[in-house]
């Protein structure tokens, strides 16, 4: 529960995807009350008092049930403090062509709308939806509403998320899809230690890996009897216990299409360079740094060696202070954590973790709206309300907070902001200093509120400072974006899965990271690695290959 509840706390205050976009228009759905439809009844007092109806459709989502409709009193998905203003402002009347009770069910109900060519006015996809869409004609290019219609501030945000997540909704030039931007740079991993034992120990942060084995080496014999190394699960390719932190130090990136010297793309899991990193996490787990049954441990199991105090040394992304990590020093309020850069094989290396496109849904407007404008207005003023620094209304539209937590999730489009965490480890810095938080508002003033109650001793608070506070992991990103001595290396494969990565690609990897997990364990030998690639490019990895580069031909 103390993890969902870390997980929650995280998508509310940073604006994440849990309601407003997700596949199909779900995220965390659940609760049984139903299947809601809008009624030709309704239809018609819309038109009778001027407003035009913009259909949608959704599923239930239980966290709403309680931390929204259980204290706003007569509010609905149709009937809240969002649709009244978009009614007020826009003069659209937002109606729900359905409200599935499952995410399941809203699914099949988006499959089958497809189906018919009957979708809702406004939709928010993935990847693979959207190519259907596109493909079923049943789209409509956005870009010349964008460009009319979208606020600066808008066009800006969309703008600074790069070029990645267009492309990824552009079909023969004609772009389908306006991406829920997220944060790229946030994908990347970076070393998470004990600080308190480096401090204990007179030890320093590792520039090279045979500096980080020294370190996990003197954490095992400080944490005694049954002491880790470094803490890893049996999903490798996790944010927090993988191994792609260190595998990015040998210049593997599993998961990714990298560019080969030819200069096409190449699976990252089939590389030398991926057997090389495979070779010395199996030295670690030789040597006895890695918990011997870490491949039948899942995250949770996993987090046991560091709550316990048994471990000091674990990968993870830019929020892993909020979850496993503030566990530990809710067990033991002398515990701290400090994020550093990878160390790379060997010291002096130009630094090379990996990043891939963050955004995973995209807004698209059914050929049979009649207004497509409304998608960008309604962008435009939930911008204002909820991320613009100088019009918002926060408390009103977002959180009012008291227990009321997540009221932007009503409406029923919303956005994030791609740097947004980055500027407000920026703006937090120096009131976090002086204990003045001036003109802060918004989300800004609640980091700046969380962390400074942090410093002050809060331990509860921690890990939102290590997120945003000085020396945080907000603080890494940026030095890992600006840093000359570091080159992020980005996945260049954005688009929706061809048909046969689409049909094979999920056993192909469950063939490869199978014999990944028995090689780091011993199970197999280093030179089984060969084999299994070999058996991974025969029963269809050359053919994704080919569909990849395909792709990546027509789209450089």
């Amino acid at each position: 529960m103390k993890r969902l509840l870390a997980v929650l706390m995280l998508a509310v205050l940073m604006m994440s995807l849990l309601a407003g976009c997700g596949d199909k228009g779900t995220k965390n759905a659940s609760t049984a009350k139903g299947d809601k439809a809008a009624s030709n009844e309704d239809k018609i007092t819309s038109k009778a008092e001027g407003l035009i109806p913009i259909t949608f459709s959704r599923a239930q989502d239980s966290s709403m049930e309680t931390d929204i409709f259980a204290k706003m009193k007569d509010t609905t998905y149709e009937k809240n403090l969002w649709t009244e203003l978009i009614a007020e402002k826009l003069g659209y009347d937002v109606k729900y062509l359905w409200i599935a009770s499952s995410a399941d069910l809203q699914t099949q109900k988006f499959n089958a709308a497809m189906a018919s060519g009957e979708i809702p006015d406004i939709v928010c996809v993935g990847k693979s939806d959207l190519k259907q869409l596109v493909e079923s004609d049943l789209v409509i290019d956005l870009k010349p509403y964008f460009d009319k219609y979208a606020s600066d501030f808008v066009k800006n945000l969309i703008t600074s998320a790069g070029d990645a997540s267009i492309k990824a909704a552009t079909y023969e030039g004609v772009q389908y899809g306006l991406p829920y931007v997220d944060c790229d740079l946030e994908t990347a991993q970076m070393l998470w230690l004990r600080q308190d034992w480096l401090e204990k120990l007179n030890l320093e942060a590792p520039k090279s890996l045979d500096e980080l084995k020294k370190i996990l080496k003197a954490f095992k014999e400080y944490a005694g009897d049954g002491g880790v190394g470094l803490s890893i699960s049996s999903d490798i390719y996790g944010n927090t216990f993988d191994i792609k932190g260190w595998t990015n130090a040998y210049g593997a990136y599993p998961g990714y299409w990298i560019k080969d010297a030819g200069g096409n793309l190449e699976y990252g899991s089939t590389t030398p360079k991926m057997k090389e990193a495979l070779g010395g996490l199996a030295e670690l787990y030789k040597e006895g740094l890695l918990d011997s049954e870490f491949y039948v441990n899942d995250s949770d199991k996993a987090k046991e060696a560091l709550v316990n105090g048994k471990c000091g040394a674990m990968y993870g992304y830019h929020a892993a202070s909020l979850w496993p990590l503030q566990d530990t020093v809710d067990a033991d309020p002398n515990a701290d954590w400090m994020p550093y850069m990878l160390p790379m094989k060997e010291a002096g290396e130009k630094i090379t973790p990996g990043i891939h496109m963050c955004t995973g849904s995209w807004y698209a407007v059914s050929k049979n709206c009649k207004n497509p404008e409304a998608l960008i207005q309604m962008l435009n003023l939930y911008c204002e309300k909820v991320l613009d620094p100088e019009l918002n209304e926060y408390k009103v539209y977002a959180n009012p907070g008291d227990g009321l937590e997540g009221v932007w999730r009503l409406s029923p489009v919303t956005i994030n902001s791609p740097n947004k965490n980055q500027v407000t480890a920026q703006a937090i810095a120096e009131p976090l200093k002086t204990g003045d938080p001036g003109k802060l508002t918004g989300e800004q003033y609640s980091m700046w509120d969380y962390s400074y109650k942090a410093l002050q001793g809060d331990k509860t608070l921690w890990g939102w400072n290590r997120v945003f506070g000085e020396n945080g992991s907000q603080q890494l990103l940026m030095a890992y974006q600006n840093s000359s001595n570091v080159e992020l290396v980005y996945d260049n494969f954005v688009g929706a899965p061809g048909e046969i990565m689409a049909s094979t690609k999920s056993t192909l990897d469950d063939m490869l990271d199978q014999e990944f997990l028995k090689i780091i364990a011993g199970q197999s030998s280093l030179d089984s690695f060969d084999k299994v690639v070999s058996d991974w490019k025969a029963a269809g990895g050359d053919k994704i290959t080919a569909e990849v580069n395909e792709w990546y031909s027509d789209n450089k």
